[in-house]
């Protein structure tokens, strides 16, 4: 079994605005810790001085500057396109404030390994742990009910009423514990993503007119969904450098964290993609992804007029109606 230093992986990450201090940190536990062969860089017209990282660690970073903001689809897209052309064997995705502990990498290739003899390079992949955004699984929520069922609608489902009330009472609180070591999953995000070139060559590049937030669910889905297997690996921790906007364990549902955290423009295309994928990909029964939607929208609805967020709630209806509608790419009213 190799280790991560002797696999030839490149790191690939999408940076904008000023955030160099995650990048610098993502790179030093990269290159020091884990083992990284390179890292590649793209700036989506970051003003930070990237060229400092250059400096520092030489040739083992590439940098691609684009001229604006084109989104996280596109940024990744050109990232791999990248990782891909200089042969590396295997391509770790992340986002630039994220940052692996000690050992990460090394288990998520021990795991890759295992998976492999199993299905094949070009149909596995595995993820890092993040448990604010893996919360469900850290919390002690059975595995079964830790992952969406097909046919809900924003991770939505009527027969997991019961339960999600059940998990309010003292008695059905969720109980952290032991956690299973690898737990299967139907798609990922782009933050610890680790697979070989192949599964990239089989998958091709994100989808630019998602532009941001989903095209990751979009992408990893194309591996299971042609029979692959993505395992999330919960002793490779990952540790968030900056906490995400829509983490849903600071809001008291689902619905209060759509209404009232984030800025329009994510809450814009966070929606509309959601829901593009829902109807498109996710959804198996259409009656009952008609019933699932019908009381997300009536719930979403209740918890808008109750929170007195009437402009968000309009936000996000006609980010819905654009993403059902196929209308995407980037919307002029919700630039990056």
């Amino acid at each position: 079994m190799n280790p991560p230093s002797d696999r030839n992986i490149t790191l690939v990450t999408v940076t904008y605005g000023d955030r160099i201090r995650y990048c610098a940190e993502l790179l030093r536990r990269a290159f020091d810790d884990e083992g990284v062969e390179h890292v590649v860089i793209v700036s989506n017209n970051s003003t930070s001085a990237l060229e400092d990282l250059e400096a520092r660690w030489g040739d083992r970073v590439t940098i691609v500057r684009l001229a604006a903001n084109t989104g996280s689809a596109n940024g990744y897209a050109v990232g791999i396109t990248a990782a891909l052309s200089r042969k590396a064997q295997y391509l770790w995705l992340m986002d630039d404030d994220n940052a692996p502990r000690p050992g990460a990498l090394g288990a998520l290739c021990r795991h890759l390994d295992l998976l492999t003899s199993k299905v094949g390079k070009s149909r596995a992949a595995v993820l890092g742990f993040r448990p604010d955004h893996q919360a469900d699984i850290a919390l002690g929520v059975p595995v079964a009910l830790s992952v969406p069922p097909r046919s809900s609608y924003f991770g939505f489902h009527v027969a997991r009423i019961p339960y999600k009330i059940w998990r309010r009472t003292p008695w059905g609180r969720p109980q952290p514990g032991p956690m299973p070591k690898v737990v299967d999953v139907p798609f990922a995000p782009y933050g610890g993503f680790l697979a070989h070139r192949s599964v990239y060559e089989d998958l091709g590049l994100p989808k630019p007119q998602l532009v941001l937030y989903a095209d990751d669910i979009e992408y990893t889905w194309r591996l299971t969904a042609r029979g692959g297997r993505i395992t999330l690996v919960t002793d490779a921790l990952l540790e968030d450098l900056e906490g995400s906007w829509n983490v849903k364990t600071n809001w008291k549902n689902h619905f209060e964290c759509m209404l009232l955290s984030g800025s329009d423009f994510r809450a814009y295309y966070s929606s509309r993609n959601q829901a593009w994928f829902d109807k498109n990909y996710w959804s198996t029964s259409t009656a009952m992804f008609r019933l699932n939607r019908l009381v997300f929208l009536f719930l979403l609805r209740f918890y808008g007029k109750r929170r007195h967020a009437a402009a968000r709630l309009t936000l996000l209806e006609r980010a819905i109606a654009d993403g059902e509608a196929h209308r995407l790419g980037l919307n002029v009213d919700y630039s990056l």
